[in-house]
């Protein structure tokens, strides 16, 4: 049991001390606890009278390879960086900062879905995207990878996602910086600019490309995602919102959703949505061909 525990301790002793350094070096001062994550450490500052967050993203986090997109989004439908130093973030804090996800919890999904149609139109803004990120096609490589025999994935699902993805990567219409991980969770209201985009990953893509994050999405009860009839009425609010094409969103949730889950896989974690996504999509990704 020690030896389970020692590597979480020693992440988190690690992440104190980032986060004291950081606090020295741009001079502020706690506002709240530190909060320890499975991607690194948060903990709420002020410098001076701005309420500020600071956060430590984890070795393996690519939120340190995303300040391209911070910058790009420049505060439109995202919160703004302040600051970066290696592993340290600082950026604009959320108040009162709860999250998309209890409008769902309270029965409005469709409510929800229409505020992140809001974000992606405001944060995919129509400007040249910034060079330094990954493409979808990047991404997508991952589903091309020598398929573990041993995989609980069926070969035969991940085949089709694969051929599903390249033909979308193939087809894509005009490309811009997307946020990469837009769901729920991710989207959290302020009082001062309304709904806000939290935590994004950076990459290169049609718009399309966006939706497949929020439909396997929000929480880990499949119930509330995994549905072919909640997955149909979430791609409709969105096409008629944002004037995306039917067949492609539902191609790139299938896709994604098979993506996620051999990430899932590669990682050493549970998949507790992707699979169960990718199968309630076929249905309808039967429908459009």
């Amino acid at each position: 049991m020690s030896d389970q525990l020692e590597p979480a301790a020693m992440n988190d002793e690690g992440h104190r001390a980032e986060l004291a350094a950081a606090m020295a070096r741009w001079q502020l001062v706690a506002d709240g606890d530190v909060r320890h994550t499975p991607s690194g450490a948060i903990l709420f500052v002020r410098r001076e009278a701005q309420p500020l967050v600071l956060k430590i993203v984890g070795a393996a986090g690519d939120e340190l390879l995303a300040s391209p997109a911070y910058e790009h989004f420049s505060g439109h439908g995202a919160v703004t960086l302040v600051a970066q130093d290696g592993r340290a973030l600082l950026l604009e804090r959320i108040a009162p900062g709860h999250a998309l996800t209890q409008k769902v919890l309270d029965g409005d999904d469709d409510g929800a879905t229409a505020v992140l149609c809001d974000v992606m139109s405001t944060l995919h803004r129509d400007a040249p995207p910034p060079a330094e990120l990954a493409t979808v096609e990047d991404w997508g490589a991952d589903l091309s990878q020598d398929h573990p025999p041993d995989s609980p994935l069926p070969l035969a699902l991940v085949s089709r996602a694969a051929a599903v993805f390249d033909e979308l990567c193939r087809s894509q219409g005009p490309r811009v910086c997307l946020h990469g991980d837009l769901h729920h969770d991710n989207v959290l209201f302020d009082a001062g600019r309304g709904w806000l985009a939290i935590d994004p990953k950076g990459v290169i893509g049609e718009r399309a490309y966006e939706c497949g994050a929020f439909l396997r999405n929000p929480t880990e009860d499949a119930a509330r995602f995994a549905d072919p009839a909640i997955i149909d009425r979430r791609v409709r609010i969105v096409c008629e919102r944002l004037g995306l094409d039917r067949g492609r969103v539902i191609g790139w949730c299938f896709a994604q959703a098979v993506l996620s889950a051999v990430w899932a896989q590669q990682d050493g974690r549970a998949d507790r949505r992707g699979r169960v996504t990718a199968e309630a999509t076929l249905p309808l990704l039967r429908k459009v061909g």
